[in-house]
């Protein structure tokens, strides 16, 4: 990655949500609605309808364009599009809620089960492509929910992790339930590391960044935590896993860094723009970085 620069792109100025479009590039969820950018370097918004919305997380399957699908979630609500944006249709929620995170199952393609993360109703499930949404909070002492993360192997241990302002829940049955974990363990900075910035799963390991005390990792899914030396302290703006499972992404106000081994070892890449709140990383290396008031910024 040398040779490679950041390259600021035309965008709205708040890039909340980055998302995988299938093959045709990348959704981004911002301040004036829903927009995509492609590989070729060119944004542009999906729909005009949705120009004036505030969109805070999006999802698409892996298999788009071969499946229409475009999950959205904004403010007050989550939407579908089975038209790749051309036509939109409210999902139904028990109550509007502020979502900030919407994850697909590995196997959404199969079982149409998809999680979200809202700022005060807790965690919302659906099982039938995102079309009718239900709270599923027993046990989950903290409703404000603000990142959400799935097992790779979802279909058969139906574990899923979410990120409080107040620690890391787990399910261990899709998310009808959820149990507290002992977030850090001993570890006496934990309290003070709260509240999260990013949850992400590997396929051995749940990593969760924090707002002031860096990286904590856990090989048997939060039984027991440990520190990496390369980021055992300070801030961390977000966190974010590549669609295979194994590679790690992580925004902190020093640097871009990236893990192809499940957080073992870290390469800094580049200093990134300022003021990170959503990454995201390519098939071929490439890292988009969405900010709080300078748009979007590619690393290519």
């Amino acid at each position: 990655m040398a040779n490679r620069v950041w390259h600021k792109i035309e965008s709205p100025t708040v890039i909340f949500a980055l998302g995988r479009l299938g093959s045709e590039g990348w959704l981004l969820g911002t301040n004036e609605g829903l927009w995509r950018y492609d590989d070729s370097g060119k944004c542009e918004i999906v729909s005009e309808a949705l120009r004036a919305a505030v969109i805070t997380a999006v999802a698409a399957p892996d298999t788009y364009p071969h499946r229409n699908l475009i999950l959205i979630g904004s403010v007050d609500g989550i939407a579908r599009s089975i038209d790749g944006g051309q036509t939109w249709s409210s999902a139904t929620l028990p109550q509007p809620s502020q979502v900030s995170q919407i994850v697909l199952s590995p196997g959404f393609e199969f079982d149409g089960i998809a999680f979200a993360a809202t700022l005060e109703d807790g965690v919302l499930r659906s099982s039938d492509d995102g079309q009718r949404w239900h709270t599923w909070n027993f046990g989950l002492l903290d409703r404000e929910t603000l990142a959400l993360a799935v097992t790779p192997e979802f279909a058969s241990d139906e574990t899923v992790f979410v990120a409080t302002s107040s620690g890391i829940f787990r399910s261990t049955n899709g998310g009808r339930a959820w149990r507290e974990l002992a977030f850090a363990g001993e570890d006496a900075d934990a309290e003070e590391a709260l509240p999260p910035t990013g949850v992400a799963v590997t396929r051995d390991t749940l990593v969760v960044s924090t707002e002031s005390k860096g990286l904590f990792y856990s090989r048997d899914s939060g039984a027991t935590w440990f520190k990496h030396s390369a980021f055992s302290s300070g801030q961390t703006y977000t966190l974010a896993a590549a669609r295979d499972f194994a590679k790690l992404l992580l925004a902190t106000p020093a640097a871009i860094a990236i893990s192809e081994d499940s957080g073992v070892s870290w390469e800094r890449i580049a200093k990134p723009p300022d003021s990170v709140i959503s990454i995201a990383m390519g098939d071929d290396g490439t890292v988009l970085c969405g900010t709080q008031d300078d748009g979007l910024w590619v690393y290519r």
